[in-house]
């Protein structure tokens, strides 16, 4: 029963080692870049935008930008050809594949020490994703093969200690589909996908810039033009056309390559659609971002209530939270903010809870800090929550995050502040 979901990660990681191989010259930023912000503060495992700027009044919607005498449809035609090139010469993928697991951590970052040699992980990740099959229902949507769970309190447990690698694609999509309710109408999306590939959009040509800025310590996007950066082009421009209000907006390509790490290009595709329609990001993209600016007055509200220390050392500094997280909701926290093997555990818990999870990791990782942020100045502060953070232990972590919800949900705290935040701006 795991076989077949070991062999649906495994292909699509595959695709991207053989596209690698063939080694097509790195194209440098230079080529087509355009004067962007400094962003210091973000790493090179996150889409490389600077997203502190951001005001009620401004946008990060991005805009087209032609740099030639060439027209833009040529332009279009041309970046559409450039990642639909193949490669010319197929290598030995067994040859491959060895190489690139030797260099890579268990999620694909190249790193200098891999720790696949962990065998005590291996075997308890194994123990997992036993008593996941054990836990799952194969049944069939419109010809399509899906996993039915049980949404117990078991089932719940189970996702915030951490849903198995091989599982997480079934169980992503069977929460983010209300138990796979919603999926009943994937077949025309499926359609519909295809259909909006073929259209043209006016953000093609910043998706291409924002790509190679994009998780390039991964191996499926280190390639430029690769089949994961092929994949990344295509589900975001897909997406362009779908919400045309919201378009393309920086952020985005994060929120779509953490997906596609575990999803194949249709599939990532369905999944950010109901990623939106669910929880309402349509809202958090749009100019004005309403969604965004709701989120910081409850963040702001939660530290008053949990960590008023805290709370009261940044506003001495003048840190407010639409200063420092903006990037943490706007890429729901995968745009270089926590770890990898955190944020999956973070994603686990999105795709069972909804958005609103988000707010109990913002204040879980600032209680984390506490003491380092109350011992620090403006400046220090500054580079601490713009860096890449992470937390002792993964485990208590989530046992944090998930007693601040359970709470939330006896006493409805982010429900009243939500309606405060709406109360206020009428």
């Amino acid at each position: 029963m795991i076989k077949a979901d070991v062999n649906s990660n495994t292909k699509n990681i595959a695709t991207a080692w053989l596209d690698m191989s063939n080694a097509i010259q790195e194209v440098e930023d230079e080529r087509n870049a355009t004067p962007r912000h400094n962003s210091s503060h973000l790493t090179t495992n996150s889409s490389e935008t600077e997203f502190t700027q951001l005001t009620a009044t401004s946008s990060i919607k991005t805009a087209f930008i032609q740099t030639s005498s060439q027209s833009s449809d040529q332009i279009k035609d041309d970046l559409r050809q450039q990642y639909d090139q193949r490669p010319e010469k197929i290598p030995d993928v067994a040859t491959e594949m060895e190489k690139w697991f030797a260099m890579t951590d268990r999620y694909g970052f190249l790193e200098e020490k891999s720790s696949y040699s962990n065998a005590r992980y291996k075997e308890k990740e194994v123990e997992r994703a036993e008593k996941w099959a054990r836990m799952s229902t194969n049944i069939m949507i419109h010809g399509e093969h899906a996993h039915k769970f049980t949404l117990n309190s078991k089932f719940k447990k189970r996702v915030f200690k951490g849903i198995p690698d091989c599982w997480r694609r079934e169980a992503w999509y069977y929460m983010i589909t209300d138990c796979l309710r919603t999926a009943t109408k994937d077949y025309k999306l499926r359609t519909n996908y295809q259909e909006l590939l073929l259209k043209q959009s006016t953000h093609e040509r910043q998706i291409d810039l924002d790509i190679p800025r994009t998780l390039r310590d991964h191996i499926m996007f280190k390639q430029r033009y690769g089949s994961g950066q092929r994949a990344l082009f295509n589900v975001l421009r897909a997406f362009a056309n779908y919400d045309e209000e919201v378009g393309y907006c920086q952020g985005m390509t994060n929120i779509v390559a953490t997906i596609l790490m575990y999803c194949e290009e249709e599939k990532a595709f369905l999944v950010l659609v109901h990623m939106f329609l669910r929880d309402q990001l349509h809202n958090l993209f749009i100019p004005g971002f309403p969604s965004l600016m709701e989120s910081f007055y409850i963040q702001e509200a939660l530290l008053r209530r949990y960590i008023p220390r805290l709370y009261d050392h940044l506003t001495n500094l003048g840190l407010s939270s639409d200063i420092y997280s903006t990037r943490w909701y706007i890429t729901l926290f995968s745009g270089g903010v926590i770890k990898y093997h955190t944020l999956v555990r973070i994603w686990d818990a999105y795709f069972l809870c909804g958005f609103d999870v988000f707010f109990f990791v913002a204040v879980a990782l600032l209680k984390s800090y506490e003491d380092r942020l109350l011992a620090s100045d403006l400046d220090v502060c500054m580079e601490i929550l713009g860096s890449t953070m992470s937390v002792p232990d993964d485990n208590k972590f989530m046992r944090s995050i998930e007693k601040l919800h359970e709470k939330n949900l006896k006493n409805g705290t982010v429900r009243r502040l939500r309606q405060e935040y709406q109360s206020k701006r009428c």
